[in-house]
């Protein structure tokens, strides 16, 4: 069924008429009739009064019933009123043929959810709708990644570039979609529009946007032949089409959190590893107006606090990205990941984080920075270091809003390692010292330990400690007594202070 305002918006559009006054708008409707004296009267059905004076069967309840005319004759119809009537049976035609239509395409959009709920997904819901439209249909995200194609968009000769297992529209497809303005049509139109382009003399095109929670997620693509136009039924299936790829994409965190900006959908891709060609992902970024630089570092931001993080990124993170030129942010796995990529090499001082504390201060967050690394296919591993930096860093209570993965290089190795491995990495040394503390009541591994967190200074150690300086001489002298070693042994030093961060880590 549909409804009356759509039927006479149809007629308004295509008689040039003006309607009088207000109707019943969301009445359903599912056929349309010429009133004639043997009239069996339905609530769901379009009358219209016939050009003579025929005599006609005016029912006791016809206030119930729709009758479109431009006569202010038969006031007991619910009358929708027009300043002027065509001739009765063109209008008839018109109406019958509009409702045939409408009602062709809601079948056809039912099934092609019928085919989303039942079948294999997007895969599916295309197949469908190619069936339906007889013309090559291809599904592409923001990033002009191609996420499905019809098997007649498979057979075009052009447009489709193929990298390992991920498929994109060719550079020169990008590039026109941005100099013809077909790309900000796309952003703009919630409905599919038709479009003929002087790149491609042999093909036009229906394209319609694929929008999750009003944010423009992808969009469909239909190719028609050059020397025919979109129809209104092909117009309404390709909107069709793209509100169930809208449901589809939606099962999805992949895409139910994106923001609106372009270049999500590519980060994503490189953050999960799926590039593995340099080259590739410098012409990716170019298309996405992004430059691809020298040195790179990913920051990982989680906030201590509930908000919106869709709405964040795109609002309070464009404030960030100002600070860092040419760098991107998407939200992923609940969390947002900055992506600094610049020309020089990335030095994590106090001058260039200081911006970056700040926002975490307002903003309530706590940030893992990865190390600063030159080598594009390895950001997978250094996202993984700057999300389990942050981990390490919360889990140690800290005050600190952020969290570098050089600081925490030792607890970062340690967690790759199961808790028996660790602990017989403790070096044999530091048990013996514990055991003679504990049976004796000195304070050796106390001593030893403040000996090597103040940088091996005696003075500073006996300051830190509250000790005279031959006191803390005494413990240092007992120690190398006990374990038969030089304090000056700095290969043994190291494996000390490596025990205790295992100590400390394993003691969490």
């Amino acid at each position: 069924m549909i409804k009356l305002k759509s039927i006479i918006q149809h007629i308004v559009e295509t008689f040039q008429i003006i309607i009088i006054e207000s109707y019943e708008e969301e009445r359903l409707i599912n056929r349309v009739d010429i009133l004639t004296k043997d009239t069996i009267y339905d609530f769901n059905t379009l009358y219209l009064k016939p050009d003579s004076s025929a005599a006609l069967s005016i029912p006791s309840d016809a206030h119930q019933y729709i009758l479109l005319t431009d006569a202010q004759s038969n006031e007991a119809f619910c009358q929708v009123r027009m300043n002027r009537s065509p001739e009765v049976h063109i209008l008839y035609t018109v109406i019958n043929e509009y409702l045939k239509l409408e009602s062709l395409i809601e079948n056809h959009s039912n099934q092609l959810y019928h085919a989303l709920y039942y079948g294999h997904g997007l895969k599916d819901v295309v197949s469908k709708a190619e069936s339906f439209l007889k013309h090559p249909i291809s599904i592409c995200d923001a990033s002009y990644n191609i996420i499905e194609t019809s098997q007649l968009m498979n057979q075009m000769p052009y447009g489709i570039e193929r990298s390992q297992s991920r498929t994109f529209l060719t550079a020169s497809e990008v590039e026109s979609l941005k100099r013809l303005q077909i790309e900000d049509r796309i952003y703009e139109n919630k409905r599919a529009f038709f479009s003929k382009t002087e790149d491609h003399p042999d093909n036009n095109w229906i394209f319609c946007a694929i929008r999750i929670q009003n944010v423009m997620a992808g969009y469909v693509a239909v190719c028609l032949e050059a020397d025919i136009d979109a129809t209104p039924y092909e117009l309404k299936i390709t909107t069709a089409l793209a509100d169930a790829c809208a449901i589809e994409m939606q099962k999805h965190d992949f895409f139910i959190t994106r923001s609106g900006l372009k270049y999500e959908n590519f980060l994503i891709d490189l953050l999960e590893g799926r590039f593995h060609d340099v080259n590739l992902i410098s012409s990716r970024l170019e298309l996405l107006d992004r430059r691809f630089c020298q040195f790179f570092c990913l920051i990982v931001l989680a906030c201590t606090e509930p908000h919106d993080s869709t709405l964040f990124n795109k609002r309070q993170m464009a404030t960030l990205r100002t600070v860092y030129p040419n760098s991107m942010s998407v939200v992923y796995q609940d969390t947002i990941v900055l992506f600094l990529n610049q020309d020089k090499p990335i030095l994590l001082d106090e001058e260039f984080v200081a911006p970056l504390k700040n926002f975490a201060q307002l903003n309530h967050m706590k940030a893992g920075i990865s190390q600063p690394f030159a080598d594009i296919l390895k950001i997978n591993s250094f996202y993984g270091q700057a999300l389990h930096t942050l981990e390490l860093g919360d889990a140690m209570h800290s005050k600190d809003l952020l969290f570098f993965g050089s600081d925490l290089l030792p607890q970062y190795l340690f967690s790759n390692t199961d808790y028996t491995g660790l602990e017989i990495g403790i070096h044999h040394h530091l048990k013996q010292l514990m055991d003679y503390d504990r049976i004796n009541h000195t304070e050796f591994i106390p001593s030893l330990r403040a000996y090597l967190d103040n940088d091996r200074n005696a003075a500073k150690t006996a300051e830190y400690l509250h000790v005279h300086r031959s006191t803390f001489f005494y413990r240092i002298k007992k120690i190398e007594e006990l374990l038969n070693i030089s304090i000056t042994d700095s290969k043994l030093l190291f494996l000390y202070e490596l025990s205790f961060k295992i100590w400390d880590y394993l003691s969490r």
